[in-house]
């Protein structure tokens, strides 16, 4: 019973702060049932000291060695959120690993299966201009909220925000199913997007959490893997479920996976309490930075969808939201440079290097990995003809061999310390490859399109979690949520901006090239709502020559995607090579922020078996009663 007095009052006590040497310690001493607090208010940072127990009291511990003093370590507060490092044993954290991974699954899963189901959806609701919105609206939303999921996390708790985002996943994917016109889907489809991007943010904030800096490179190995099986196998399902049975599974699916994910991740994670008042901490959250960037964004996608297809690009209606969008983004930089006090996106961690080449580096892969997962499948089905499922089998080949080469590269990171190469090489050879598949056209054999795929795969496979670990390795630990949401936030903007461009390309260049065959508005409207109508020409009463010339505007089409995609890959690869540095990936306090988290475990269970025990051994005695 003293045991667990004890235990209980270690970890309800509220403590004051002593500073010593380079840092604030405060020091906490157990005498038989009583606390003993050295106070000093002139604290700013904390680490607990649990000194020996006089002699005559009662010890935490048994043996001699565990009667020495122990030290806990903590990263100084900021902005007074609790720092929520968490270093765990390798068995627990394997079993909290099985529940994020199922979460994030889940949510990359759902960013892909749609690709190859797109034109069914255009199709069913006529409306192949808006189609592009379906992709676009969930990673507009995702981007918007995900700075804003990052700092509720630091205030809830993490496991409370993802719990959150995976029921607000589920009831929306529950509306998409069910959705009766292309603007409820759109919309739904929007706040859908709200979960499905918290979920990405949290899962990678909280991994790194619980795993050290060095450690995480094959952590993040083995989640880059499952994203990168979540995106394959997504345009396989949807091509499945759109020429077999319905668009709509690609949205039911959701249901079953994320009540598994939710059941998981509430039973397996576990809850790291956050203290500090909550209110004064609600008053801190950026709410001006996220009501810039969400409208900034939304006007930006606005004018760059508009933009030649449904209106002109020197139309009023085009221009107005591209201006006041570039307008609201910077008033965004400066409102977060200046007067933001827990700024979403901080100008002090930009002026890092690294953080800087990061970030450029990742909306440029968000914009050429987008493109490729959503107009090559297109290109397989509208120009050389494939069905939904054959477009998407033949897809496999750039999905699949990412896991590979992502999971050796982490096992290369966490070995050796080294990422700045790996990052380099990948962006130089997918440069390369971008260029490569330029070449494409109708006339291109399935081994060239394959072999192009294959060369893309495994240069893409080299900067995807390379690039968050330069990040993290290149900034303090209080920093270290920030950035993971900030470089999953730029990816994100570029991802939404790339998907926007590339709608208006391929449509602006497929009305061009129809221009001249004196085709009605009537059959260029078909054209264009409904994509999936190039392979049944013959509805449009159009000859051989007129069918040739509708398919080489498509091609030429995609082929101005993917000269976009070597210029963001050429700026991704010169960002790298000059601004990312080489930073080690073991800190100082490492070790001893395993070994608290050891010994807090060991506490934990010493509780747990001591109840046990009275419990049992209280039986006999009520049994006398």
């Amino acid at each position: 019973m003293t045991r667990r007095l004890i235990y209980w009052l270690y970890k309800s006590t509220q403590v004051r702060f002593k500073r010593r040497s380079s840092f604030s310690i405060f020091v906490m001493t157990v005498e038989s049932f009583s606390v003993g607090v050295r106070q000093d208010d002139a604290a700013g940072t904390s680490a607990v000291v649990l000194q020996p127990v006089p002699s005559g009291a009662v010890s935490l511990e048994d043996d001699e060695d565990e009667k020495t003093s122990m030290k806990t370590v903590m990263t100084p507060p900021h902005h007074g959120l609790t720092d929520q490092t968490n270093f765990l044993p390798a068995r627990q954290v394997f079993v909290i690993f099985c529940g994020l991974s199922v979460a994030l699954a889940c949510a990359f899963l759902d960013q892909t299966i749609i690709s190859t189901a797109l034109p069914r959806i255009a199709s069913d609701f006529h409306s192949g201009r808006e189609s592009s919105w379906v992709a676009t609206a969930y990673l507009l939303t995702s981007l918007s909220c995900s700075p804003l999921y990052g700092r509720f996390s630091d205030i809830f708790g993490r496991k409370i925000l993802l719990l959150v985002a995976l029921c607000i996943f589920i009831i929306f994917s529950l509306g998409c199913a069910l959705a009766q016109s292309m603007i409820q889907l759109i919309v739904f489809r929007a706040l859908q997007g709200v979960g499905g991007g918290a979920i990405t943010t949290l899962v990678l904030i909280i991994m790194s959490d619980i795993v050290s800096l060095k450690e995480r490179a094959t952590y993040q190995g083995v989640t880059e893997t499952v994203i990168a099986l979540a995106q394959g196998f997504g345009p396989v399902i949807g091509g499945l479920f759109a020429e077999y049975t319905t668009w709509r599974w690609t949205f039911w699916i959701n249901l079953p996976l994320g009540g598994l994910a939710l059941g998981v991740c509430l039973w397996l994670l576990p809850l790291k309490k956050v203290d500090g008042e909550i209110r004064h901490k609600l008053l801190q959250i950026d709410y001006v930075g996220s009501l810039l960037t969400i409208t900034a964004s939304v006007l930006l996608l606005l004018g760059l969808t508009w933009g030649g297809v449904t209106y002109s690009w020197s139309s009023a209606a085009v221009l107005v939201p591209l201006i006041l969008g570039i307008a609201l983004f910077a008033l965004f930089l400066v409102w977060e440079g200046k007067f933001a006090k827990l700024p979403l996106v901080p100008i002090r961690v930009l002026k890092n290097r690294t953080v800087a080449g990061v970030c450029i580096s990742n909306f440029m892969n968000g914009m050429t990995f987008f493109a490729i997962l959503y107009y090559i499948p297109q290109l397989l089905e509208l120009v050389k003809g494939y069905s939904p499922v054959k477009a998407s089998l033949l897809f496999l080949p750039f999905l699949c061999p990412i896991s590979v080469v992502v999971f050796c590269s982490g096992q290369y990171c966490s070995r050796t310390g080294r990422y700045r190469p790996l990052i380099v090489f990948g962006y130089g050879l997918w440069t390369v490859a971008q260029g490569l598949q330029c070449t494409i056209d109708e006339h291109s054999s399935l081994g060239k399109i394959i072999g192009f795929l294959l060369i893309t795969a495994f240069a893409s496979g080299f900067t995807f979690q390379t690039a968050l670990l330069a990040a993290q390795a290149a900034v303090p630990r209080h920093d270290m949520a920030v950035v993971t949401g900030m470089t999953g936030f730029v990816r994100t903007i570029g991802s939404t901006i790339s998907l926007a461009i590339c709608a208006s390309l391929v449509n602006n260049t497929l009305r061009g090239a129809v221009a001249q065959l004196g085709l009605s508005a009537a059959q260029v409207d078909a054209l264009v709502d409904d994509p999936t109508i190039v392979n049944h020409l013959d509805r449009l009463s159009l000859d051989d020559a007129q069918k040739a010339a509708v398919i080489a505007g498509y091609t030429k089409g995609f082929k101005r995607v993917f000269y976009m995609t070597v210029a963001c890959m050429g700026v991704a690869f010169f960002a790298c090579l000059f601004m990312v540095e080489q930073h080690e990936l073991v800190r100082e306090d490492d070790e001893e922020l395993k070994r608290q988290a050891k010994e807090e475990l060991d506490l934990k269970k010493r509780a747990e078996r001591d109840v046990k025990s009275d419990a049992v051994s209280e039986i006999p005695a009520l049994e006398k009663v």
